[in-house]
């Protein structure tokens, strides 16, 4: 069975992308959440097929998983049996502000 956790800040990120969504239009939110509920149930079942990330140790497997809907990537990193969501990151913030996350 593989473990799934989030790292505090992707928790964090994720409350205050789903609040400001929700702000923007009802709805919205609970949308956003679907789809990066959605997205980390296929990092589960399929782990290799987010796109992979460059510049970890191979025993680092990170990769992203873009959303369809909204302008985010959902960033797992892939240690044996467990999956770490390391950031739900806007496409448009500054690439790779997450990757001291991943120790």
């Amino acid at each position: 069975m593989k473990r799934l956790r989030f790292h505090p800040e992707a928790l964090d990120e994720l409350d205050a992308v789903v609040a400001y969504h929700e702000g923007e239009r009802v709805g919205y939110g609970a949308l956003l959440f679907d789809e990066v509920s959605r997205r980390v149930g296929q990092a589960t079942r399929l782990p290799r097929s987010g796109t992979r990330v460059t510049g970890f140790p191979e025993a680092l497997d990170v990769r992203q998983f873009a959303l369809q809907r909204f302008r985010y990537l959902v960033i797992i990193a892939l240690v044996g049996r467990e999956h770490l969501v390391i950031a739900v990151a806007h496409t448009a913030r500054e690439p790779g502000y997450w990757r001291d996350r991943v120790r």
